[in-house]
């Protein structure tokens, strides 16, 4: 069944979440984890562009499993010592820690990127840039999804996980400032409305709540019933709202019924202002 899994490396100094029950999730905030008793010995390890602290929260309705997952590199305060720290347990607890070393920066290192593959099924350095994957709780040997889920959580959208509810998601990269679109995500419902940008609310109880555009760093876009979707046939397509350029731009769409796998489709906007693709026909 589902696992949805976000992973995001912080460069903010704060960032907080509030868990169902009222709680704040544990979140990385580029700070040491309290719980690892080196607070004040030291701080997340900064290498080039890397920063190692980044948190996975992962969900699967079916098995009533909502966890969180954080990783991090703890540098001493003089650079000589490292150590390689991990915080998890369910959302809403306190969980648990354990911390690896002190080592040399490249067996922490090492470590963290090793794990961070086993939780996700991706390299480290494809943290920022992978594309949905199958979606469900074999996640954690391979196979995950993380980043259209993470982009989803971070703009606030609706996800369908409970029977009868639909999410249709898009999301495309914005790799380049030189390379960007506003791409609009539409649905056809069975009685014939579509939702998008410019009707945002259907009389059925859909409704696009989070629309991202062109100067979106991570853009992501996502209509939703969170329960009661209507029966029927739906229609999914994409528009090139408008660009600033003139090649084609590759995106996804993920499709969940019932809270149950991710459906992802693969498709390339033409580099044509206006121009529609149609992703996929489906019953529900």
């Amino acid at each position: 069944m589902v696992a949805r899994f976000q992973a995001k490396a912080k460069a903010k100094s704060k960032a907080s979440a509030k868990a169902k029950a009222g709680r704040s999730l544990p979140r990385s905030s580029g700070a040491v984890a309290p719980t690892s008793g080196l607070a004040g010995q030291g701080g997340i390890l900064k290498d080039g562009g890397d920063v190692y602290d980044i948190d996975l929260n992962i969900s699967d309705a079916a098995k009533n499993m909502h966890k969180f997952y954080r990783m991090q590199v703890v540098e001493s305060n003089d650079k000589s010592k490292y150590w390689f720290v991990q915080h998890w347990g369910r959302i809403g607890t306190a969980g648990q820690t354990q911390v690896k070393g002190p080592s040399a920066k490249e067996k922490a290192v090492k470590l963290m990127e090793a794990k961070f593959k086993q939780k996700t099924g991706k390299k480290w350095e494809e943290r920022g840039s992978a594309g949905p994957g199958s979606g469900d709780s074999s996640a954690r040997k391979g196979h995950g999804n993380y980043e259209l889920t993470a982009r989803l959580k971070a703009a606030g959208a609706k996800m369908s996980t409970v029977q009868g509810s639909l999410a249709v998601s898009l999301m495309w990269n914005h790799d380049k400032a030189s390379k960007r679109n506003d791409l609009d995500l539409w649905v056809t419902c069975p009685s014939g409305e579509k939702i998008g940008y410019s009707h945002k609310k259907s009389r059925c109880k859909g409704q696009l709540d989070v629309d991202r555009r062109q100067d979106a760093p991570k853009p992501v876009e996502n209509i939703v019933w969170t329960k009661s979707a209507p029966r029927g046939n739906y229609e999914v397509k994409v528009h090139n709202y408008s660009a600033n350029h003139k090649t084609p731009m590759p995106f996804q769409v993920g499709i969940v019924k019932h809270g149950g796998d991710m459906e992802t489709i693969k498709k390339t906007m033409p580099g044509k202002h206006g121009a529609w693709i149609a992703v996929k026909k489906f019953k529900f």
